[in-house]
């Protein structure tokens, strides 16, 4: 599947359209190559991200802050006719962690939901529940103290570190236009 990311990636009104997540260019590309149709996909933050998660993995699930958000992503997945898409809304921080407690695991895990979420802690919540199950770890805007509470500094061996088993590596995708450095994406098995 080709991707295609517009010129004027750094708005984010592409999207939806191009079935893209709003991550940097580089990101993204490692993402079309790591993803596969077996994946389980649970996603912090949906839009674009979600269509891109639906058209290349098993099943996608959305933890999403905007109620009409989330509504908007769901009727897009339907228009194009990707109906392995399902998205939990919950605008409340300390409901979404709850929610986080009691999911499953996954294979593909991506956390970039709005500000006002401590994304470091989602993340433990989810990478720890996924286990050895997971494989592909994105943190978008992972340099940014106020999302990342406790990563935000961190090298990428120092997230390795925080990750569930071993044999992990990774990349930092960094763009100067880009809110916290850039997209991290960490792998491992693939």
């Amino acid at each position: 599947m080709t991707v295609n990311i517009p010129e004027n990636y750094v708005s984010g009104g592409f999207a939806m359209e191009y079935e893209v997540p709003w991550m940097t260019p580089g990101a993204v590309r490692k993402l079309d190559e790591l993803v596969r149709s077996t994946d389980r996909v649970i996603e912090v933050g949906t839009g674009g991200s979600s269509l891109f998660f639906g058209r290349r993995a098993q099943l996608v699930l959305g933890l999403e802050p905007s109620i009409e958000w989330a509504d908007s992503v769901v009727a897009e997945a339907k228009k194009r006719g990707l109906n392995n898409i399902d998205i939990v809304a919950q605008p409340d921080p300390q409901e979404l962690l709850a929610i986080a407690r009691r999911l499953g695991g996954c294979s593909v895990l991506s956390v970039d939901p709005d500000d006002g979420y401590d994304r470091d802690e989602l993340q433990n919540i989810l990478s720890s529940r996924a286990a050895d199950q997971l494989e592909v770890v994105a943190m978008d805007n992972y340099g940014a103290a106020d999302l990342f509470s406790r990563s935000w500094d961190w090298s990428n061996d120092q997230v390795i570190d925080s990750l569930p088993g071993s044999g992990w590596q990774g990349e930092s995708f960094n763009d100067p236009k880009w809110r916290g450095k850039g997209t991290r994406i960490f792998w491992r098995r693939r």
